[in-house]
């Protein structure tokens, strides 16, 4: 019976010691807040190489076998910097295949920031829309290429995303 004992009080300190004494085989990468709302967002993550600059426009070629051309004057404007030939790059897609976010690998810069609240108006024709937050509404102007927003209309709960620009640059519905 004291064997017994013995056994049980030897096994509830002896075995998750020798556990915790093992080192994981495995470890979790750490995924930035960033990487997280991007992907909340729908984006794919996509990374590629530049392989040519030319005329204010550079070209990035994918892992995916995907070819987007860029401008440098877009870079610049959200902070990235212009990048060079054999630049690794990070390209944020969304699901109509539309490069949202792009960086150079290992280069901080700045990234888009979320806003949820109602869809007041929109008007992709004069590129602008109205946000009511909690915080009141707000205007943004919509990006040129991202005027793709035909089936959210006004009173839709969405989450924007927008650049360092100011401009809303995707709009997706919040899940219920």
């Amino acid at each position: 019976m004291m064997f017994r004992m013995f056994i049980s009080l030897l096994s509830l300190f002896v075995i998750p010691a020798t556990v915790l004494m093992i080192p994981p085989g495995a470890q979790a990468n750490l995924v930035s807040p960033d990487e997280v709302a991007h992907m909340n967002a729908g984006h794919i993550k996509v990374e590629g190489m530049v392989s040519e600059v030319k005329s204010g426009f550079y070209t990035v070629k994918t892992s995916t076998g995907n070819t987007y051309t860029l401008t440098k004057s877009a870079s610049v404007r959200h902070g990235h910097g212009v990048p060079n030939v054999g630049d690794a790059m990070t390209l944020w897609i969304n699901e109509g295949n539309v490069v949202m976010d792009v960086s150079i690998t290992g280069r901080a810069g700045q990234s888009p920031r979320f806003i949820s609240g109602t869809l007041a108006s929109i008007d992709t024709g004069q590129s602008q829309m109205t946000l009511s937050t909690s915080g009141g509404e707000r205007d943004f102007t919509l990006r040129p290429e991202s005027r793709t927003f035909r089936d959210i209309v006004a009173g839709a709960h969405v989450t924007i995303e927008v650049n360092e620009a100011g401009e809303a640059i995707d709009i997706h519905k919040d899940k219920k």
